[in-house]
């Protein structure tokens, strides 16, 4: 499909839609993996610092289908996959919507390895399959988070930084941005200071320094995260300062985002909590923690799971910048 100005046309959108999907059921049956729905409407989500959820009495609507994806694989459910319709309130404008279709996948096994393949597997495949004329990615580069904060803005980070000395690290405007971040708390001991001062940092820095420089790729896979911003994922036993997530970019699209999974109850448990002080820190409510999840983690299987946003994938291949212009979301409805 040619790039041009407006969304595309009704008949276009229902034609790309379907052959995307088709694309990527198609894939993950190739792969082994097995299709799986759970519900919109959940008791709790994962607690995250800037994902809102939308209430639905007696629930909320599901920001992610992570967390009933986890318990059916510690059901013994094998490999699977779920094109999910998501939720998450306020998030508007070109490229976010409240509500969006996640890909989300689980492959058993403590390795980012094969989910990154599959990414670069799946954006190839839905291009292919809804004829685009946009540019897939030919080449992909790993970048290890820390060496592109050092090249593009100087930084030298180990990661795991308090927050005095993360700012002490960063340059004038990221470290302002950072010291205001921590300034709006008015509690020094907060427990969620570190984690205040990490996601100052990372929006600032992804910003007015990842976002132009990842233009200037084709695919990029952003790996070894600071242990700060693990949220679900596990540090690296060999290097605890490391957490073992991914984030996929093509072009200065962030597109996908995963973990080598986090199966400690306890530790997610610290991790909600924290959390949940920095949503008060920015006067959000704080979200319920779901207790089933966190009694039945122990025993889910090692594995890595990730999350694709679709639409944003369908807008790519359909030379669009704007999720509106392929959306099959209908006026008023």
């Amino acid at each position: 499909m040619a790039a041009e100005l407006g969304g595309l046309a009704w008949p276009a959108r229902v034609q790309i839609w379907d052959a995307a999907l088709a694309a990527v059921r198609g894939y993950f049956r190739d792969q082994g993996l097995r299709e799986v729905s759970t519900p919109v409407r959940v008791p709790a989500v994962a607690v995250e610092p800037f994902i809102d959820p939308i209430a639905a009495p007696p629930g909320l609507l599901a920001t992610s289908p992570e967390l009933a994806m986890k318990r059916l694989l510690v059901r013994g459910s094998g490999p699977i996959f779920q094109i999910a319709h998501v939720f998450r309130r306020a998030e508007v404008g070109e490229r976010h919507s409240e509500e969006f279709h996640l890909v989300e996948w689980y492959r058993l096994g403590a390795d980012l390895d094969p989910l990154l393949a599959d990414v670069e597997a799946l954006v190839s495949r839905v291009f292919a399959a809804t004829g685009s004329n946009g540019h897939v990615p030919k080449t992909w580069q790993r970048a290890r988070f820390l060496e592109a904060v050092t090249a593009t803005c100087g930084a030298r980070l180990r990661g795991d930084e308090g927050p005095e000395r993360l700012i002490a690290a960063l340059p004038p405007a990221l470290a302002a941005e950072a010291a205001r971040a921590l300034a709006a708390t008015g509690e020094p001991d907060s427990p969620a200071r570190t984690l205040l001062a990490w996601t100052a940092f990372f929006t600032a820095w992804s910003d007015m320094f990842l976002e132009p420089w990842l233009k200037g790729h084709e695919g990029t896979h952003l790996i070894d995260f600071p242990a700060p911003l693990a949220a679900l994922a596990v540090t690296d036993p060999a290097r605890p300062w490391l957490a073992r997530r991914a984030e996929c970019h093509v072009g200065g699209l962030e597109i996908a985002n995963g973990y080598v999974e986090l199966r400690d109850a306890d530790e997610q448990r610290r991790r909600f909590a924290t959390v949940n002080e920095l949503r008060r820190v920015h006067r959000s409510p704080a979200l319920p923690i779901d207790e089933d999840f966190l009694a039945e983690l122990p025993g889910l299987p090692p594995c890595a799971g990730i999350a694709l946003g679709l639409d944003r994938l369908i807008a790519l291949a359909a030379c669009r910048t704007r999720l509106a212009d392929v959306s099959l979301a209908l006026a008023g409805g």
